[in-house]
C-alpha cells in the first residue's frame, strides 16, 4: 500500500517537473562527456580504470545528492507542492520513497549514458554482465545518495543554508576520497580520512562490479548501508523533530 503510494507521488514529482527533468538529464551528461574527453586527450593511461570507476560515482553520487537535498529543503520550506501531498493523505514516509524512487528513475538513463560514454571516448570494453551489475550497483548508490541528501535537506531549516551546503561538501567528499585515483597515493592521514567517507565505498563497490570482484563490492555495498541507514535515522528524527515544533 505504502509502495502504491510512493509510485504515484513519484509520478506527481516527475510529471510536475517533466521539462526540468529532460534539461536535467541533459545537462547531467556534459560535464561526463568533457570530462571524458579531457582525459582521454591528457590523462595518464596507467589510471584509466580510476577515471572510470570516478565518472561513474560523480553521476551516481552528485545528482541525487544536490537534488534531493536541494528539492526536499524547497519542497519542505518554500513550497505548496509539499503541503498538497501530506493534505491529500500522503505520510511524511510516503513522500520520502516517493522522492527517491522518483530521483533513481531521474538518474537512470543518465548513468546508462554514461556508461556507453565511457566505452565509446575511452575506448574501453565491458561484457553484458559487467554493464548490469555496474548498473545495479549505480542504482544503490543514487538510493544511498539520495537518503544522504534527504536527510540533510530537511534536517536544516534555512534551506538556503543547505543549497549552499550540499553544493560545497561534494567536493572534499570526491577529492579526499579515492574515487579518481588509488588510496595509496593519499598520506597516510587522509587514508584514515578517506575510510570515513561514503565516496570511497561507493568507488569500491562500482570497481567491484566492474572487475566482477564479489569481495570489493560486498565491502562496498555494507558501507553503503551503514551510511543509508544512518541517513535514515537522521531523516526520521528531522520528521519527528518537524512534527512535534511544526
Amino acid at each position: 500500500m505504502r509502495l502504491g503510494r510512493a509510485m504515484v507521488i513519484s509520478k506527481y514529482l516527475l510529471l510536475s517537473s517533466r521539462g526540468w527533468v529532460y534539461v536535467g538529464v541533459t545537462a547531467s551528461l556534459i560535464y561526463p562527456i568533457l570530462w571524458l574527453v579531457l582525459l582521454r586527450v591528457v590523462g595518464n593511461p596507467q589510471y584509466l580504470q580510476y577515471f572510470v570507476v570516478g565518472t561513474v560515482v560523480n553521476t551516481s553520487f552528485l545528482i541525487p545528492f544536490i537534488g534531493a537535498a536541494q528539492d526536499m529543503a524547497h519542497l519542505r520550506r518554500a513550497s505548496t507542492r509539499y503541503t498538497v501531498l501530506y493534505s491529500n493523505g500522503a505520510d511524511h514516509w510516503d513522500i520520502a520513497l516517493g522522492y527517491v524512487v522518483h530521483m533513481l528513475l531521474f538518474t537512470l538513463p543518465s548513468i546508462a549514458s554514461t556508461l556507453l560514454l565511457l566505452m565509446a571516448i575511452l575506448g574501453v570494453h565491458y561484457s553484458v554482465v559487467q554493464v548490469v551489475v555496474t548498473l545495479m550497483t549505480a542504482l544503490v548508490i543514487v538510493l544511498s545518495s539520495s537518503l544522504l541528501g534527504y536527510a540533510l535537506g530537511i534536517g536544516v531549516k534555512n534551506y538556503r543554508i543547505t543549497n549552499q551546503v550540499s553544493q560545497v561538501i561534494t567536493w572534499p567528499l570526491l577529492l579526499l576520497a579515492p574515487v579518481y585515483y588509488p588510496i595509496t597515493i593519499l598520506p597516510q592521514a587522509l587514508r584514515l580520512v578517506s575510510l570515513a567517507l561514503p565516496t570511497t565505498y561507493m568507488a569500491l563497490a562500482i570497481h567491484g562490479s566492474l572487475a566482477l570482484n564479489p569481495m570489493e563490492l560486498f565491502m562496498g555495498l555494507l558501507g553503503l548501508l551503514v551510511y543509508s541507514s544512518a541517513s535514515i535515522l537522521i531523516a526520521r528524527y528531522a520528521i519527528i523533530r518537524g512534527e512535534v515544533s511544526g
